[in-house]
């Protein structure tokens, strides 16, 4: 349950910012925000969804040396560097800020940065469905909203509002109801298979006694 909630909390905190002006019908804004800064998350959130996977591939490899572990560092560090400054091109500083912060949004949090209790295999997997849910999220409320693919053209309208309020419940939505499931029912195939190894690694041998 912690796990789930570390997912799901930046998350749901990312939709209520649209949630207020579009249950007043963009009269009122959260304290701080505007049509225009959601605009940049919405843009940001889009930046995310696309590459925001390729600085947490090195983060993936499971390897036990202390070399090994400092290289992955490393190379985060380095890719991060990269799409960040590929970021700020395409959307300003501000931008730039925002898809730093919905990439730990977008894939799951502290699950990835803080804390994992779960097997290599299942993270990996976890990571790269939610690179997928959300691209294909992203762009299936752009055609359902029938908006431009050039997200300039919207994201300072009122569609912006509506369409992050979508998309962030929706992916809120996803890791509560999809994502546990999977990963107790990849979690428990891994267990087994790793208790099954064992056993087959103590069978036929024989105890010594003195």
């Amino acid at each position: 349950m912690v796990y789930c909630l570390s997912a799901v909390v930046p998350l749901m905190l990312t939709a209520l910012l649209f949630h207020l002006p579009l249950v007043t019908h963009n009269r009122f804004f959260l304290p701080g925000t505007n049509r225009t800064l959601l605009g940049y998350v919405i843009h940001s959130a889009f930046l995310a969804a696309a590459c925001g996977i390729v600085p947490l591939i090195p983060l993936l490899i499971n390897t036990e040396s202390k070399v090994g572990k400092y290289m992955s560092r490393i190379a985060f560090a380095v890719l991060g560097f990269i799409c960040g400054w590929i970021a700020r091109a395409l959307a300003g500083t501000g931008g730039m800020l925002f898809f730093v912060l919905l990439v730990f949004v977008t894939y799951g949090g502290g699950t990835l940065f803080l804390f994992d209790w779960l097997f290599g295999v299942t993270r990996t997997f976890l990571t790269l469905l939610r690179w997928s849910v959300a691209l294909f999220s992203y762009v299936t409320l752009q055609l359902q909203f029938n908006l431009s693919i050039d997200i300039d053209t919207w994201k300072n309208t009122n569609d912006a509002i509506t369409f992050g309020a979508a998309y962030f419940y929706l992916l809120s939505l996803l890791e509560v109801v999809l994502y546990p499931p999977l990963m107790w029912y990849l979690e428990h195939r891994l267990r087994g298979e790793r208790r099954y190894s064992i056993a087959l690694d103590g069978f036929g041998k024989t105890e010594v006694w003195d």
